[in-house]
């Protein structure tokens, strides 16, 4: 009896104990948020021809947190190469660029560390107005990183499109360049296996990898490193360019994508989507104009095959305004838009948008050009809730002093709708940069630019959608575990 008595005593005890050390391994990690510490950002390829003038800019947006926790830097840099260029930034609020006119300068690197890595951006911009590579033509300089995805791009006759790698760090980057076409994954060797250089750009031709592709879409993966990807695309007539932009990256697979900067004026716009899975997807289509929500007659659902690209002309219902689209699907797919520019029988340019996601914090884009006969146009949807935000612009004047901020433009944006909003930048400065701040009651947004240069030749046009300030970042909490004993 005795020997019962201790057996279930030590087996409630071992019980107690296995419970309490089930509870402590399943408790959440608590988190914390912080400012950002350090920000690399890439930019793909300054001065790609001599005709073609290319301007990085780079600022730190004021007003954000942890820019006054301590010391700081930033600054835009090149690669190493046989020329090199820098310029500094002076602090939050402060911005630069480096100028690529005529010559070819290695990749540029843009980089913030301390109370500068809050709010710090990139761009960057090029114009051809008269060359074989005639167009406007922009990308946001975007965070090194180990995958991406773009929908876009063509190696039929007349088109060009080259996958752009650029590699950072101070080691080897091993990169896969997936491509999915009309007919599914493509057998694009070639595309595998891309070894990139340390401080070094790799440029791939898509009609080198696989000839005579209409409509395609990438999956970059760097296996090992990270990298900056880009994608640029020209379409030739003859030895006239008709068109030529960076295909601005795609939000992740998702079943709920929306696709801002569908920009007003005449033209084909044409929706491509991607159903990377291993099931077909249906996809439903809402349109979201200056005037509401609504689903278009003809256009209102397409069935993309696994693994495929479709697209379709949807200028039919846009009426040449300025619209956003909300893709829901069954399985996650990925989207973008490429759109013509031009009269009948007259195409002058090509500008490129695709999937995002909305979000709720601020965000800007720097180097917005300040030219005769050219005008930048904002793009704000309210895909959910009402929609409230205030734009500033900050002027370039020079590197070595900190902007002084316009007075706050009020912008109020009705849940379901579209507003097209003039830019007013200060006389007598070369750029800008445009930020914008959800108010405390607005809901999540969508923004997207345009800029357009008019000429009798034709209109230049280009423009992408934006990404939310990164300012923070979510850590683990550290916490003393009773558990452990130290000696």
């Amino acid at each position: 009896m005795l020997m019962v008595v201790i057996f279930i005593t030590a087996l409630v005890i071992a019980g107690g104990w296995f419970i309490q050390l089930r509870t402590t391994v399943t408790e959440p990690v608590p988190l914390a948020i912080e400012p950002i510490g350090s920000s690399i950002l890439i930019c793909p390829e300054p001065g790609a021809n001599a005709e073609l003038g290319v301007r990085v800019t780079a600022a730190v947006v004021p007003g954000q947190p942890g820019q006054d926790t301590g010391s700081g830097s930033a600054r835009l840099e090149t690669l190493p190469g046989k020329t090199s260029a820098e310029a500094v930034i002076v602090g939050p609020g402060g911005q630069v660029q480096i100028d690529a006119f005529g010559e070819k300068l290695p990749p540029i690197r843009a980089v913030a560390v301390g109370s500068y890595a809050p709010g710090f951006i990139a761009d960057q911009w090029g114009r051809d107005p008269r060359g074989t590579g005639r167009g406007l033509a922009s990308t946001a300089c975007a965070p090194a990183a180990s995958e991406f995805w773009f929908v876009g791009g063509g190696s039929v006759a007349g088109r060009q499109t080259r996958v752009v790698l650029v590699n950072p760090d101070e080691n080897a980057a091993v990169v896969d360049v997936l491509i999915y076409g009309t007919g599914g994954l493509l057998d694009a060797p070639g595309g595998r296996g891309l070894v990139v250089p340390p401080n070094s750009r790799l440029v791939v031709r898509l009609d080198a990898l696989t000839p005579g592709e209409k409509s395609t879409a990438f999956h970059v993966i760097a296996r090992t490193g990270r990298i900056g990807a880009a994608i640029d695309d020209q379409q030739m007539s003859g030895l006239q360019s008709v068109g030529a932009d960076w295909i601005s990256p795609a939000a992740v697979p998702a079943t709920m994508v929306y696709v801002p900067g569908v920009l007003p004026g005449k033209g084909a716009r044409v929706l491509s989507v991607v159903a990377p899975g291993d099931e077909d997807a249906v996809v439903k289509i809402r349109v979201i104009s200056p005037i509401g929500t609504f689903a278009p007659a003809e256009r209102d659902s397409v069935k993309v095959p696994a693994g495929t690209v479709i697209s379709v002309d949807m200028s039919s219902v846009t009426g040449e305004q300025p619209v956003t689209f909300e893709l829901t699907s069954d399985q996650p797919i990925v989207a973008g838009m490429r759109q013509f520019f031009g009269g009948k029988n007259q195409q002058d340019d090509t500008s490129f948008t695709s999937g995002a996601q909305p979000f709720e914090g601020p965000a800007a884009v720097s180097g917005l050009p300040v030219r005769t006969a050219t005008d930048v146009r904002l793009a704000i949807t309210a895909p959910v809730g009402a929609v409230s935000v205030d734009i500033v612009l900050l002027p370039y004047r020079g590197r070595k002093e900190v902007a002084v901020v316009t007075a706050p433009l009020r912008v109020n944006v009705p849940a379901g709708e579209v507003k097209f909003i003039l830019l007013r930048p200060p006389a007598g400065i070369d750029w800008f940069t445009a930020v914008v701040t959800p108010t405390g009651d607005s809901g999540p947004i969508l923004l997207a630019h345009r800029v357009r240069e008019r000429s009798r030749y034709g209109d230049l046009i280009t423009g992408y959608p934006w990404a939310p300030l990164r300012t923070e970042v979510t850590v683990p909490a550290a916490e003393q575990d009773s558990g452990v004993t130290v000696r």
